[in-house]
């Protein structure tokens, strides 16, 4: 029992960052809660009328000094590099910010030259953004005066289905559409039960090992050889003898 309570030990966190516990809660094929909107130019619509062609999310807020600058730009250049016609998707910077303005959206997209064709929006109504990016399995806090957040962008398929997530600063975008229209991104889908299958294979062969170490014979030295055979020397001639019995002739 000890053995398999050591193993579990040393690779318990593990196990648990592959499945998911304690790592992204990114699925793919998870639907996009339907919430109201408005964007900076103060118009209100709703995620519903994201349908029809694929969606590239990015969550940020208006006040992020740096990461959400950092995000925007590695869109721009997965953009650039991109093949696909521009047309043919669409690209939100969403804020999770419940305090930010249409005023505040437009001094983002102002700041960092976002293109006029992307949407910068936030929720219409307060709570819906909590509850739109907790349906899809991105999550953030707030520390102060700002929030901390993954830098990472989500793929939305035509009819709002979560298809892949991209963390980091580089971002491809071909990629994200091709997986957006019915690719199969089977590292995205199951990457994180495939991680697990390792670990656990792991933690079989460190219980096996630890096993083996444990049940192993101690061997004993030629020292330890010799004392023991003194000490059995010593014992058989401090003995007492047998009285030697005499036959009468």
């Amino acid at each position: 029992m000890k053995p398999l309570v050591l193993a579990l030990l040393l690779f318990a966190p593990a196990i648990a960052y592959g499945t998911g516990i304690v790592s992204s809660e990114f699925v793919a094929g998870g639907p996009l809660p339907i919430i109201d909107i408005i964007d900076d130019s103060g118009r209100v619509r709703s995620t519903a009328d994201w349908k029809g062609i694929p969606t590239i999310i990015a969550p940020m807020y208006a006040r992020c000094p740096v990461a959400c600058p950092l995000i925007a730009n590695a869109l721009k250049r997965g953009v650039a590099q991109s093949s696909a016609a521009p047309s043919t998707y669409r690209i939100v910077l969403f804020s999770f910010d419940p305090h930010d303005t249409p005023a505040d959206l437009r001094h983002f997209r102002e700041r960092e030259s976002i293109p006029l064709a992307w949407t910068v929006a936030a929720a219409a109504h307060p709570g819906d953004a909590r509850r739109m990016f907790d349906g899809i399995g991105y999550h953030y806090g707030e520390t102060g005066s700002y929030f901390t957040h993954p830098n990472e962008v989500i793929a939305l398929t035509p009819d709002l289905k979560t298809a892949k997530a991209m963390i980091g600063t580089s971002y491809d975008v071909d990629d994200l559409l091709a997986a957006a229209r019915g690719g199969r991104d089977w590292i995205g889908r199951y990457g994180g039960w495939i991680l697990a299958l390792l670990l656990l294979a792991l933690l079989l062969s460190a219980i096996h090992l630890v096993t083996l170490f444990t049940a192993r014979p101690r061997t004993v030295s030629r020292g330890e050889r010799g004392e023991a055979e003194k000490i059995k020397i010593s014992a058989s001639s401090a003995s007492p003898r047998a009285p030697r019995e005499t036959v009468p002739s």
